[in-house]
């Protein structure tokens, strides 16, 4: 009988790891309606802050809030070089294997010397659009602020982008 029980068991959590792995999989954009259309997220505060979510409840947060937002101001920003955006576009190619992990190698590397000058000076346009845009909407999303640096805490370009190497 126990042997019976196990494998019930055994054969429910594998059946709950399919279910997690495709609203995972959903969860990045997929084909929720607030995936298409921003406005379609459902609007209002998480219950959690992200910091205290569990890893479903963040891809959740990520699939029907973050994905959205931000598929939208990078088109807004730029819809020819952004009209594919997806999670790999701030994740990368190897998103999954990576569990989702930020910063993200797949992105510009900033130096962590002279960051917004050196930044700017690569790329005006980008840098004040992610200093203006992005960084305090992922930071509202986050339940953070955009880093303050006299308090040395908040959402920093680091939160997303790798140091570049010397």
């Amino acid at each position: 009988m126990n042997s019976v029980r196990s494998n019930i068991q055994l054969s429910q959590r594998g059946v709950l790891a399919v279910v997690a792995l495709l609203l995972g999989a959903q969860g990045c954009g997929g084909s929720s309606k607030a995936a298409d259309d921003p406005s379609a997220a459902p609007a209002g505060k998480s219950e959690l802050v992200w910091k205290d979510k569990t890893r479903e409840q963040r891809m959740d947060w990520m699939g029907t809030q973050v994905f959205p937002k931000m598929r939208a101001a990078f088109t807004g920003f730029d819809s020819d070089k952004f009209s594919d955006f997806t999670c790999q576009t701030c994740h990368g190619e190897r998103m999954e294997m990576d569990d989702f992990k930020m910063p993200s190698p797949s992105l510009y590397a900033l130096s962590r010397k002279d960051t917004l000058d050196k930044a700017r000076s690569y790329d005006a346009k980008t840098t004040e659009f992610m200093l203006e845009t992005v960084l305090p909407e992922m930071a509202k999303l986050l339940d953070t602020e955009p880093y303050d640096r006299e308090k040395k805490a908040g959402l920093s370009c680091f939160g997303c982008h790798p140091v570049e190497r010397d």
